[in-house]
C-alpha cells in the first residue's frame, strides 16, 4: 500500500450471517467495492483469477480489493462471518487499494480487538441514522488502525512463490517471537534452504531481516506515541540488546530512537 496524506472511508454496508459448507460465491466480473471479511468461526477459501488461493480461518480478517475477480466457498460445516463493504479513496477521490490481491490483514495478537470492533459494526450496520453512520466510520478507522499498528508491513499481496505462503503468514503473525526459520519452512511444507531462497527472491532479504524490519516499524510506532522509553520500545519489540537495537533502528529509519521520540513530542 502507498502512503497518503488522507484516506476517506465511505459507503459502508455491513452483512453478517451463518453459511453452511459448500455455499459459494462467484465474482468473476470484478468486485464492485472493497470488502473486509471477518470469520467469527468456521472457514472460507478464495480462489483468484490468477490461480492464487487463500484460506480464511476463525478470528481472521481478510481484505478483498475492489475489482478483484475470484471464487469463494465456505468449507466448514458452519461458518459465521461479518462482511463490511466500503469505498476507500484519497483526497482527490481516486480509489485506494489496501492490497492488489486478497490478503490476510489481522494477526493473532489483535484478534480480540478485531472481534469487538466487528461486533460493533454488526450491531450498528443496519441502523439508518446519522449517529450510526458516524459510528460505522469510527469503527472502520479503528479497525484499520489496529491492523496497521500491530503489523506495519502486513502481507499486502500473496507471495510470488505460493509454496511459502503459509510460512510467510506465520512469520507475520508471530514476528515478535523468536521462532526459528525451520518452523516457517515446516508450515510451508518445504525445506529450510528452499524457504530461505524463495523468501529472499520475493522480499529481497532473509526471513530474519524481514522480521527485524517488522519489529523496527513497530518500535517506531511505539516511540512516536511518546509514552515509552527507548529501552521499553526495544524490549516490547523483541530486542534484548539495546545497543544493537539503536544501531539497527538508525540503519533502517535514518534516525536514532531518541530522535524519533523527540520529534513526536
Amino acid at each position: 500500500m502507498e502512503f497518503f496524506d488522507d484516506i476517506c472511508i465511505s459507503d459502508i454496508t455491513v452483512i453478517s450471517g451463518v453459511r453452511p459448507s459448500g455455499r459459494s460465491t462467484n465474482n468473476l466480473a470484478g468486485r464492485r467495492n472493497n470488502g473486509l471479511l471477518y470469520i467469527r468461526s468456521g472457514e472460507a477459501q478464495f480462489w483468484e483469477k490468477s490461480g492464487q488461493s487463500i484460506i480464511a480461518k476463525e478470528d481472521e480478517l481478510i481484505y478483498i480489493p475492489k475489482g478483484c475477480c475470484y471464487k469463494m466457498q465456505y468449507t466448514a460445516d458452519e461458518t459465521s462471518f461479518v462482511l463490511v463493504d466500503l469505498e476507500i479513496t484519497d483526497k482527490s477521490g481516486k480509489d485506494v487499494l489496501l492490497a492488489k490481491s486478497i490478503a490476510l490483514l489481522a494477526s493473532d495478537d489483535i484478534s480480540h480487538r478485531i472481534s469487538g470492533i466487528m461486533s460493533g459494526l454488526d450491531i450498528c450496520g443496519g441502523i439508518k441514522n446519522l449517529s450510526a453512520l458516524f459510528r460505522r466510520k469510527e469503527l472502520v478507522y479503528k479497525l484499520l488502525s489496529a491492523v496497521y499498528e500491530s503489523n506495519p508491513m502486513p502481507s499486502v499481496k500473496a507471495p510470488k512463490y505460493p509454496q511459502i505462503l503459509e510460512g510467510v503468514r506465520l512469520l507475520e503473525q508471530t514476528y515478535l517471537e523468536n521462532i526459528p526459520v525451520s518452523r516457517f519452512a515446516e508450515a510451508s511444507n518445504v525445506s529450510i534452504s528452499l524457504f530461505r531462497t524463495l523468501f529472499s527472491k520475493q522480499y529481497g532479504m532473509s526471513p530474519v531481516q524481514y522480521r527485524n524490519r517488522l519489529r523496527i516499524d513497530r518500535a517506531a510506532v511505539i516511540l512516536s506515541e511518546g509514552s515509552s522509553t527507548v529501552f521499553e520500545a526495544a524490549y516490547a519489540c523483541g530486542f534484548e540488546n539495546i545497543g544493537y537495537f539503536c544501531r539497527y533502528y538508525k540503519k533502517i529509519t535514518g534516525e536514532t530512537p531518541g530522535e524519533t521520540k523527540l520529534r513526536n513530542q
